[in-house]
């Protein structure tokens, strides 16, 4: 098993011994499986959130280490990669930003959408490259989905 997981794992059994804790203290069956249901929900949810953390910890040492090689300076605050004209820039693929968005933060927005929510519509947290903040999104169901929030954030895919 990868550390990740371990620690992973070890979130979830103390999660779930700390709901058993409470049980053994009393009070009715269907309430103490609600609160280990709660528990291991939040634990699962707690671990999901550090796994993310850990990666984009990852990807920020190895851009210290390594640099960014293959892509420029990163664009002053307040701009974008879209153009100037107000309307979308395409980040390969299907994956598009608008205004005020980068297409590094519109990659995070598609991923977590698809991570998090899967389909239909709901709010992802994602987090910026360039600014190195997180924001709120909230994206449409439907093809495409058109997400936004931020700081007058918006990106699209199908």
């Amino acid at each position: 098993m990868s550390r990740r997981a371990l620690k992973i794992f070890g979130l979830i059994i103390a999660f779930v011994a700390f709901a058993l804790s409470l049980s053994a203290c009393g009070g009715d069956s269907s309430a103490s499986q609600e609160e280990l249901d709660r528990a291991r929900n939040e634990g699962v949810a707690k671990a999901r959130q550090q796994g993310k953390i850990q990666d984009i910890e990852k990807q920020l040492k190895s851009l210290k280490k390594n640099g960014s090689s293959n892509q420029g300076p990163p664009p002053p605050s307040g701009s974008s990669t879209t153009s100037s004209t107000g309307g979308s820039a395409s980040c390969g693929g299907f994956l598009s930003a608008g205004p005020n968005t980068t297409c590094g933060f519109a990659a995070n927005v598609e991923a977590d959408y698809f991570s998090e929510i899967g389909s239909g519509s709901g709010p992802v947290y994602s987090y910026s490259p360039t600014t190195g903040q997180y924001y709120s999104m909230y994206c449409s169901a439907g093809s495409p989905h058109v997400c936004t929030g931020g700081h007058d954030a918006s990106v699209y895919f199908p």
